[in-house]
């Protein structure tokens, strides 16, 4: 089976996790993978899109929802078994930054689900959009691979690191819950904030220790967290996110606290395998409580480390992926 994936920025964070680092997997699983990225600029890039969609079984876009509705009609036509794969709520991108909603966004993700024959959602709320644009969703949460994640040592350290990993746009969730992070840090003089992110942040009142992200010191960070944590706050754009960051937490055995909100809830059984927050309280007593029982920490990393075993896991992704190219590719009624 040949799949061809259609990528807007072949360097971004979902793409590597939600593709590239399954392609030996899907190698092993009889898929052949292409890669093109959109230069829509260029009419000889379009051209070596469709002349591909057309010699392969699959098409996937990952995230593209910048096509004209003539293009995807031509696309369609070249290939009519088109995979939409989406891991945020594309369809609300002005909401990332705060923008006044104006339905642009909307319309470019409905124009394109109207050529596609599947979607490949990464949490429920992002799959019922698709359903509604009468697209059958399979939820495929972004995956961890185990094989890179090794479960730290335990110890009986002081247990005053928090931890969070990610691109600068969400330091913002951070700034949203400064007033319980100064609370803790009153309460824990010892306590400080590993941020590893591509700009630092500072906190008034948080001690902050800032570490540049690199992928072959990413794991040695993560394993440096005693608390993971993933604030943020209600919208439809953060109810679009998939809580990787959880994920990577619990893969390496880390306690986690994260909002309550989205698909957080959906991980984390609050009180079993970490602690959800809602209120500036919330915050504060949910890693207080971490930070005084190292046991309560890692019985909550050992669980995690179970739970991404069992549901998580890239190999678990890739095969269900691999069901659904074949799935879409054997649709009745779908032909060139």
């Amino acid at each position: 089976m040949r799949v061809l994936c259609i990528v807007e920025h072949g360097d971004a964070p979902s793409i590597r996790l939600r593709l590239k680092d399954c392609l030996p997997a899907y190698q092993r699983l009889g898929i052949e993978t292409t890669i093109l990225t959109t230069q829509r600029s260029r009419i000889s890039a379009q051209i070596q899109i469709l002349r591909a969609a057309r010699n392969h079984d699959v098409v996937v876009l990952f995230k593209t929802i910048g096509f004209s509705s003539l293009e995807l009609a031509i696309l369609r036509r070249f290939n009519p078994r088109v995979i939409f794969d989406f891991d945020d709520a594309v369809m609300f991108r002005e909401q990332k930054y705060e923008q006044p909603f104006t339905g642009r966004n909307f319309e470019k993700f409905r124009r394109t689900m109207r050529i596609c024959s599947a979607a490949a959602a990464g949490n429920t709320f992002l799959g019922s959009f698709a359903e509604g644009c009468g697209v059958k969703a399979t939820i495929l949460p972004t995956s961890i691979d185990l094989e890179k994640y090794s479960v730290k040592k335990q110890d009986s350290s002081d247990g005053l690191t928090i931890g969070w990993v990610g691109l600068s746009d969400g330091l913002r969730y951070l700034r949203h819950i400064q007033p319980a992070l100064k609370r803790l840090s009153e309460k824990f003089p010892g306590l400080r904030l590993k941020v590893v992110s591509d700009k630092p942040l500072e906190l008034d009142g948080v001690r902050i220790q800032n570490e540049p992200w690199q992928m072959e010191t990413e794991q040695e960070h993560l394993r440096s967290f005693d608390v993971g944590i993933m604030p943020l706050w209600d919208s439809v754009w953060t109810r679009g996110k998939c809580g990787y960051k959880i994920l990577q937490y619990m893969a390496i055995g880390t306690a986690v606290v994260a909002s309550d909100v989205g698909v957080n809830g959906e991980i984390i059984s609050s009180g079993q395998n970490g602690f959800l927050a809602r209120t500036e309280n919330d915050w504060v007593t949910s890693i207080g409580n971490l930070f005084e029982n190292s046991e309560q920490r890692r019985t909550f990393g050992m669980r995690g480390r179970e739970l991404i075993e069992q549901k998580f896991s890239l190999e678990r992704y890739a095969t269900r992926y691999a069901e659904l190219f074949r799935e879409v590719a054997n649709s009745p009624g779908l032909t060139t």
